[in-house]
């Protein structure tokens, strides 16, 4: 329980000095029961440890662990016991998350060192395989449920070992060959056609503008200006859109044929964008633009474009007005 302690107070000090959204380093000092093979006999013991992942991209990577059980006791040559350490190596493959939810699968192996070796049981190496979840509590923080099955290789014995675990992340992937992948598999923008429009009511219209030759210069004074005569008079709102809109680059997130999506735009504000919407006529058809921004200038505009991918949606481009 010290080292649990130990590694759950070193991982709320990194805390304090880093932050990791999309991680590739996780820490779990996890505890759980390790329930023994009958024909080893060996009592069922509680087991603590710590789990080090390190991902290669957002869904496979590799798990470095340690694993301790204290006086075992054996049934067959009681009072005797023994310690067990178990150091093991595993590959990770999380498919898909599901909310807050990551289910994972794991496999590989390791060796298990027991203290006072009696009988036929000894010191050998393992084999394991399992499954867990995390639940995601904050975006650094994780609650980790796991099971594995481990098979000794040279006494046989089938051990089950269950586990809980608190999991903290760390190092982002912003400049990783992560990112590099996540990009290259980025699907390109396709643009709607009028038929498409007209069936569906949330779907992203998508179209690249070229580099453009001068950039707008005083886009942050004419936008103070637009904030400080809102701020003497109630803004005009039709059916929840804002009517005021500047000139200027902003990053497209969505396009609407028939309704106009104010929780859309609420739920942009809310992760800390500004965001409005804008109609405008698409060969003949009324069409509400959700615009985020907007942006001094279109080199300023395509920083912020990876970020809004990432975090409102992956087919997101840049738009002039």
């Amino acid at each position: 329980m010290k080292l649990f302690r130990l590694c759950m107070s070193a991982a709320l000090l990194i805390s304090l000095n880093s932050v990791a959204s999309d991680s590739k380093y996780e820490i779990i000092p996890k505890v759980g029961e390790n329930f023994f093979d009958d024909d080893s006999g060996i009592d069922d013991e509680v087991a603590y440890g710590i789990d080090i992942n390190y991902y290669f991209t957002h869904d496979t990577g590799i798990q470095i662990g340690y694993q301790r059980t204290d006086d075992a006791k054996y049934l067959w040559y009681y009072p005797n016991t023994t310690d067990i350490q178990r150091f093991y190596i595993n590959a990770l493959y999380e498919p898909a998350k599901y909310g807050n939810l990551t289910p994972y699968l794991l496999a590989g192996g390791g060796y298990e060192k027991l203290s006072n070796e009696i009988g036929n049981q000894k010191s050998q190496a393992f084999f394991n395989a399992g499954v867990g979840v995390k639940y995601a509590i904050t975006p650094v923080f994780d609650v980790v449920a796991e099971a594995k099955y481990i098979k000794k290789a040279d006494t046989m014995d089938n051990d089950i070992l269950t586990s809980l675990g608190v999991g903290y992340k760390f190092g982002t992937v912003s400049n990783s060959t992560f990112t590099a992948q996540n990009q290259q598999f980025t699907p390109k923008p396709i643009p709607l056609s009028d038929s498409e429009l007209q069936s569906v009511n949330s779907s992203v219209t998508q179209e690249e503008l070229p580099m453009p030759k001068e950039e707008k210069k005083d886009i942050f004074e004419e936008h103070k200006a637009l904030q400080d005569s809102l701020a003497k008079k109630p803004v005009t709102e039709t059916n929840g859109c804002k009517e005021s809109v500047i000139k200027g680059y902003y990053v497209q997130v969505g396009a609407y044929a028939h309704s106009k999506p104010v929780r859309y735009l609420n739920s942009i504000e809310q992760k800390g964008y500004q965001a409005t919407l804008y109609e405008t006529s698409i060969k003949g058809k009324t069409v509400t633009k959700v615009l985020v921004g907007p942006y001094s200038s279109y080199s300023e505009a395509r920083k912020k474009l990876k970020e809004i991918k990432s975090k409102i949606v992956n087919n997101a481009f840049i738009y002039s007005m």
